[in-house]
């Protein structure tokens, strides 16, 4: 099963988000796992528009189930009727295995703003932790801002990623970030799947940045021999797309 957002509704006072398996509450109540735009299109006779009119929402806070597979997320003002909201929950991390979401935004035409009870605000969380929200049982290979905001972002941050990127990992070490981020559905070290091979990969010597830059903003155009292009990843969390990237360019021959 993997982790995914299973269904998005519109609520009176926001969006209320289920997920296939129980979320980690910790970065579910940490408000900076999440964010909200609203956006809309100019209608017109020729076909195409750029997003319009685009404004940030405010998050006032949320409130998890009890069964934690359930996120109530209330905005700090009115919601815009007809707009497109894209909500993005790139923070979410699963309850035991701190997986991230496969796919992490969502995208809602808010047609029609429910009516109903909305939630007081006794009911909410929200706390605001770092730039990223971790849980008492992250492992080793996860490099974030600790829950207690003792290890705060800036030149910790940096320092892990020169870190990652001077330290070649192992495959041993990577197996577990290319099964957690779904790269194995689509890619093997030394054989053509859906995609290039990774051996193929490190012969284009790319730098590791470039490598991350192609996990988050993929070129389909420079593996024309490929009939399925690859989708944006996202979600895929830097430390462990540097780690990804360094084993790569380590397959160089």
């Amino acid at each position: 099963m993997p982790f995914e957002m299973y269904s998005v509704k519109a609520k009176p006072d926001g969006f209320e988000i289920s997920f296939t398996m129980p979320v980690d509450k910790a970065s579910a109540e940490n408000l900076n796992s999440y964010e909200i735009s609203s956006f809309i299109y100019k209608y017109h006779p020729v076909y195409g528009s750029p997003p319009t009119n685009t404004e940030k929402v405010a998050i006032k806070g949320v409130k998890v189930s009890a069964d934690g597979k359930t996120v109530r997320i209330v905005a700090d003002g009115p919601l815009r009727r007809y707009y497109i909201h894209h909500l993005n929950l790139n923070g979410i991390r699963a309850a035991d295995t701190y997986y991230s979401l496969v796919h992490s935004s969502a995208y809602y035409t808010l047609n029609n703003i429910p009516t109903g009870e909305k939630l007081k605000v006794s009911e909410l969380k929200g706390t605001r932790t770092g730039e990223k929200q971790a849980s008492a049982n992250v492992k080793s290979t996860m490099d974030l801002v600790s829950p207690d905001g003792k290890n705060q972002p800036g030149a910790t941050a940096a320092a892990s990623a020169s870190s990652a990127m001077a330290k070649v990992p192992t495959y041993e070490e990577v197996k577990p970030l290319l099964q957690r981020n779904t790269c194995l559905a689509c890619h093997a070290a030394d054989k053509r799947v859906v995609g290039p091979s990774y051996q193929d990969v490190a012969k284009r010597k790319y730098s590791d940045e470039k490598i991350v830059d192609l996990i988050y903003n993929p070129k389909p155009e420079n593996w024309p021999d490929y009939a399925t292009p690859m989708a944006a990843m996202p979600q895929v969390p830097k430390d462990e797309a540097l780690k990804i990237a360094a084993w790569i360019n380590s397959l160089a021959k």
